[in-house]
């Protein structure tokens, strides 16, 4: 019998069909179609220049950096970069380019692209600058100086001081290798047509409703398990897993606690759960942008008498029914 999975963290699925046949049932088959049911749709499709997860989610599956995490840990591995090494003085970062790798237009993959989509983050006067906000750049990659060409497929990140985290922060989505060609075709309407070299390709985004996305037959990862991956936009949690219930979509993100003891008790569906990054918090005003509004929270024991008086295993336990963790 067919299982479904019910996802419990954003997923990437660039692992194929583990999302319509459990992987302990049968090894994956090459082919089909999965529908992911997802929390909402895409802001941008430029991995540069989105903040939100469900952008990041999907942008994923389009792009990939110099280095990426790897699976399940904090651990940074090869990607577009096969190799690379540090200087001395912990300043120039030189980075041994993939051979062989094709944008999903067809060009080529090089240094040149390294040095075009990491300086348009950055440098005023890069001619696609003024096309994204790039708040990410901004905050994690302050001490990048200048990023440059050594040859066809060795590239330089130099910094103006040394930085523990720049590798870390090169794994994360906000580095990732754009199109120049594509770039420069679309200009500002880049994030409506992206082109990566990631394992999928870019087909159509229907705002609001869908984004279809196709394999990458020429992968240097190996093509993915899928031929096509669709997210369908299903904002309502309820109606998501419906959806999956009646077979129109193959797997969903974020059920509602209030909904696990109804899919655990539904064999024909899988649930993936896994501690996530999301914090969820009380903000307090204090006063120090918005005069005014100093008291009475510019006190911190106000501030202190409220945390204690927070019943948080109660909130775990009620709220949340046993899913979230104290902070």
């Amino acid at each position: 019998m067919k299982k479904w999975i019910v996802w419990g963290i954003i997923i990437l699925l660039v692992f194929g069909l583990i999302g319509m046949v459990s992987a302990q049932e049968k090894e994956p088959q090459y082919g089909g179609t999965l529908i992911h049911g997802s929390a909402g749709d895409a802001s941008r499709l430029d991995p540069a220049d989105v903040t939100d997860g469900i952008s990041i989610s999907m942008t994923d599956n389009i792009f990939e950096g110099l280095v990426r995490y790897k699976a399940g840990t904090t651990e940074v591995e090869p990607a577009l970069a096969e190799s690379w090494e540090i200087s001395p003085d912990g300043l120039t970062f030189t980075f041994h380019l993939r051979k062989g790798v094709k944008f999903h237009d067809g060009t080529d993959f090089n240094a040149d692209a390294v040095v075009y989509s990491l300086k348009r983050q950055f440098d005023p006067n890069h001619p696609f600058f003024n096309n994204g906000e790039w708040a990410y750049w901004q905050w994690m990659f302050t001490d990048v100086k200048d990023v440059v060409k050594v040859d066809d497929y060795t590239a330089q990140i130099i910094l103006n001081n040394p930085n523990a985290t720049i590798m870390t922060s090169l794994a994360m989505f906000t580095a990732s290798m754009v199109s120049p060609a594509a770039c420069e075709k679309y200009g500002a309407d880049f994030f409506k047509n992206p082109v990566g070299t990631g394992p999928f390709k870019f087909v159509e985004w229907v705002k609001d409703d869908h984004l279809t996305l196709e394999a990458n037959l020429d992968y240097w990862g190996g093509r993915p398990y899928v031929d096509k991956l669709i997210f369908r936009s299903i904002p309502d949690p309820s109606v998501r897993l419906i959806e999956l219930e009646k077979g129109t979509i193959d797997s969903m993100e974020y059920p509602t606690a209030d909904d696990l003891e109804r899919i655990k008790n539904n064999p024909n569906l899988y649930i993936q759960e896994a501690p996530g990054l999301n914090v969820g918090y009380l903000a307090m005003n204090m006063g120090e942008d918005t005069p005014g509004f100093e008291k009475p929270f510019g006190d911190v024991r106000v501030r202190q008498a409220i945390a204690h008086a927070i019943n948080k295993p109660e909130i775990v336990e009620y709220l949340y029914k046993g899913t979230a963790v104290p902070a």
